[in-house]
């Protein structure tokens, strides 16, 4: 299993931005963090455009190439929503003019189905934090509400 940031280069190309490397985390619960903060380069107009971003989407399998391998991935997409507000100093930014997407991935990877469907684990919420996030995997299966017990006191 890997876990990766992708789609995150043309945002540092195009808005002077630094995406720092991915802090991952395993916790005892066997849930997964991944801490991704960025920073302003010189140049970077409208910093305070990239503080909080939101979820776009989640995707539930796909393929991703990196660095020439092919991995099976489950994916949680985010955006910056002041990116597309229109405010009077900036106009509406067309990622289509741009040639780039509007949302950058954190993905959790695998190089075989063997080792995908051996650990399973599904997007299950982030955190904003200013200028970075917190984004939480969990085991497939934590959700299970059917063979859940009542708590008896």
């Amino acid at each position: 299993m890997k876990i990766f940031l992708d789609g995150h280069k043309p945002f540092e190309k195009h808005f002077k931005i630094k995406f720092d490397e991915p802090k991952i985390k395993i916790h005892t619960n066997g849930f997964i963090s991944v801490t991704v903060d960025w920073h302003s380069k010189e140049g970077c107009e409208h910093f305070w455009r990239f503080k909080y971003p939101d979820l776009t989407h989640k995707m539930f399998g796909g393929e991703t190439i990196f660095k020439r391998k092919k991995y099976l991935t489950k994916a949680a997409a985010f955006n910056f929503p002041d990116l597309e507000a229109d405010f009077e100093e900036c106009k509406k930014i067309d990622f289509k003019e741009l040639k780039i997407a509007s949302w950058f991935d954190i993905c959790i990877g695998s190089e075989t189905q063997e080792e995908f469907y051996k650990d399973r684990y599904d997007y299950i919420f982030f955190e904003k934090t200013k200028y970075g996030l917190v984004c939480w995997f969990a085991p497939e299966g934590w959700e299970d509400w059917n063979n859940a017990k009542d708590f008896i006191q």
